[in-house]
């Protein structure tokens, strides 16, 4: 473009004009070939009972990369613990559905193995942030989203979540409602991006989507609505070949989803369609839209890749039971009943006690925690919507409950709705809420 352009000067006045024309044409596919698709994959939990969050988000690099993603454009975070735990009986293999023979079974794992960008202790919510806006110094030099106005973004996060939070790995802490919105504001001031989907699986998850702006060109969907949890799948019979791998293998809403890319062309399918699809076999939560849903009528394609990709040997429908959909809050109890019970000998007593120490835990959360909202008073039927006048309480409410009552866990994340209630009830007063939490936990 600058040789045209240093050929135009000096030309006769007359040439200009088709000579500009050319120029800005010339732009124009220049600006159109330099369009991207990029993705981020998030897998925000570890150990072998939330093994159905690390199948998913390997299932999802698998969609993306066999539907033409560039592996470059992906940017994966993942704990990485589960592939090789020790309760796995196919070490550094993942499944996200069942299958009657090795033949016929997908191992998610092998695509996204060696290119996972954040593990253990990287994956946490301030190097996630940085990823979507683009703070390569904020992520200690590690790879983020370098996107410009022409590119086209895909966000996928599976793990547990509550009011107006989503969970981290181990002692990682929580992303905040308030900060999500905030780091998708700033990818847009930035320029960031022309259209960006946000598929978001947990917990509660539609607590995360209320204060999303309905004009940024972002479409998001939740897994769940915000009062309610998301439920595993494939938990009744998770066998592969003739192993039973003891727990859920996948997520509801992430497996109606990608079981669907794995069949459709997606150049003949919208997410407005996909959407209805998915909403119909996701029967246990309220899977919704949210943002600018008029981009419902963009082709999946842009996003998610082409699809109908998967081999015709893995693509095969498996019959759901009854029992095969579990609440996610459930899963851990679930799975160390399934583990004791497929114990040997040598194994027993240690699985013995791991289950009877989740059913003591549980007793003793639901205890606490009533305990906590009867001291501050909450009503019975509790209030956790999310307030954007009282939503900076939520973050000294939770804090302070991991300090002084301990962290949350896996199924104690249920009453996180007691902070988000609090914090509405007494009007964002955290000072209040932080007292109730010392006292009732002992302090």
């Amino acid at each position: 473009l600058k040789l045209q352009f240093l050929y135009l000067i000096g030309r006769p006045a007359h040439t200009h004009t088709t000579m500009f024309a050319r120029l800005a044409l010339l732009a124009l596919c220049a600006g159109v070939a330099s369009a991207e698709d990029y993705a981020v994959v998030v897998c925000g939990s570890n150990t072998f009972m939330n093994y159905r969050h690390h199948a998913d988000a390997a299932h999802v690099y698998q969609v993306l990369t066999r539907g033409g993603y560039k592996a470059e454009n992906i940017i994966t975070m993942m704990y990485d613990d589960v592939p090789y735990a020790s309760e796995n009986p196919f070490p550094g293999q993942l499944f996200n559905k069942p299958a009657s023979t090795l033949a016929a079974a997908n191992d998610v794992y092998a695509s996204v193995k060696d290119h996972i960008d954040y593990k253990g202790a990287d994956v946490t919510p301030a190097n996630f942030l940085a990823v979507l806006t683009g703070d390569s110094a904020g992520a200690g030099g590690k790879k983020v989203l370098q996107t410009g106005p022409e590119d086209n973004v895909f966000v996928n996060f599976a793990d547990h979540g509550g009011p107006g939070i989503i969970g981290f790995p181990g002692n990682a802490g929580f992303m905040y409602e308030k900060d999500l919105i905030q780091a998708l504001d700033t990818m847009y001031q930035k320029k960031m991006y022309k259209q960006l989907v946000f598929y978001l699986e947990a917990c509660e998850s539609g607590s995360m989507w209320v204060n999303l702006p309905k004009d940024r060109n972002i479409y998001a969907l939740s897994a769940a609505n915000g009062e309610e949890s998301s439920w595993g799948t494939y938990c009744d019979h998770p066998v592969v070949g003739k192993k039973n791998i003891g727990t859920c293998l996948g997520d509801l809403f992430s497996v109606n989803w990608m079981e669907d890319d794995d069949v459709t062309d997606l150049s003949a399918e919208t997410l407005q369609a996909q959407f209805n699809k998915v909403k119909k076999l996701t029967t246990k939560s309220h899977v919704l839209q949210w943002g600018q849903t008029s981009m419902g009528s963009e082709e999946a394609s842009v996003f998610e890749g082409t699809g109908k990709t998967a081999p015709s040997s893995v693509v095969s429908e498996v019959e759901r039971s009854e029992g095969d959909d579990v609440d996610s809050r459930d899963i851990g109890l679930v799975t160390r009943y399934n583990l004791y019970m497929q114990a040997g000998a040598a194994e027993r007593p240690a699985r013995a006690a791991a289950l009877v120490a989740e059913i003591q835990h549980r007793e003793e959360a639901d205890a606490k925690f009533a305990a906590l909202a009867a001291k501050l008073a909450l009503p019975a039927e509790l209030d956790a919507s999310l307030s954007t006048a009282h939503r900076d309480c939520h973050k000294p409410a939770h804090e302070a409950v991991v300090e002084y009552c301990g962290a949350y866990t896996d199924y104690s994340l249920k009453h996180a709705k007691v902070a988000a209630a609090a914090c509405n009830h007494w009007k964002g007063d955290s000072a209040k809420v932080i007292q109730a939490v010392m006292s009732v936990c002992g302090y």
